[in-house]
């Protein structure tokens, strides 16, 4: 599968919902949680869009809307890819942990702790 013509973008309204903070206040938007030794993204998924693109929060999760349609797990893969892609790391080094045929679901991203802000960072600005 390839994910060259996956595209992303985030409207300019929805930054300060994008990046709402933890209630101990740091940096980090709420759906992105450190845990057991690796990266949580709280996802909300919207498949069967017209492009793959992160744009903005849903009930402290990133919205996520995917191309693929949610059959024989194109939807997931789609997921995958392109999460790797954004953070510039192998697809084996993503992992869905839950919401395999759900809309919600959990990604875990396997990349040091000390990668945090980087990590929200290269998500908040996919395509720009």
């Amino acid at each position: 599968m390839s994910v060259r013509n996956i595209q992303f973008s985030l409207r300019p309204r929805i930054i300060k919902e994008f990046f709402a903070l933890h209630k101990n206040g740091d940096e980090l938007p709420v759906w992105l949680i450190w845990k057991h030794e690796g990266w949580l993204v709280q996802l909300a998924i919207r498949s069967g869009a017209r492009e793959t693109r992160a744009d903005g929060v849903l009930n402290d999760r990133l919205k996520l809307f995917v191309k693929a349609p949610p059959i024989e797990g194109r939807a997931n893969q789609t997921i995958i890819a392109a999460i790797a892609e954004a953070v510039d790391t192998t697809r084996s080094g993503v992992q869905l942990v839950s919401g395999l045929k759900s809309k919600q679901k959990s990604v875990r991203i396997e990349l040091p702790r000390e990668a945090g802000m980087r990590l929200s960072q290269q998500l908040a600005s996919i395509g720009h």
